[in-house]
């Protein structure tokens, strides 16, 4: 019969085996059972997700508001503009570049808004 040298146990050895093997009863009180949490998401859920979309296009119209306003602002600024640094004879050249760049750019933003729409 062979005696097989072990390692003797501490104190600190057992005490940490015999806490990891418990499980925390506080936190177990206080952690949400699947039953509860699927209960109050399947309440929530439908009426928060409502209210986020209500806000977001609230907030859309609101942002698409302040964009006319400033681009309606830009448009008179730009023309102020023409009318100080250009020469009088040029300026209704100027006046008509600066209309079809703008027209230009709202006809490839609408177009690009259409085919995204028509998409879905």
């Amino acid at each position: 019969m062979t005696d097989t040298p072990t390692k003797p146990e501490t104190p600190l050895e057992t005490d940490a085996e015999q806490v990891t093997d418990q499980p925390d009863q506080q936190t177990a009180a206080r952690t949400p059972g699947p039953e509860s949490a699927a209960g109050t998401d399947a309440v929530l859920d439908p009426d928060s997700e409502r209210i986020k979309r209500y806000l977001a296009w609230g907030a859309l119209g609101v942002c698409s508001l302040l964009a006319v306003f400033a681009l309606i602002q830009f448009y008179g600024s730009a023309t102020d503009a023409i009318d100080l640094w250009v020469d009088p004879k040029y300026q209704p050249l100027m006046r008509a570049a600066f209309n079809l760049v703008v027209l230009l750019a709202s006809l490839i933003g609408v177009s690009l808004l259409v085919s995204e729409l028509s998409e879905r």
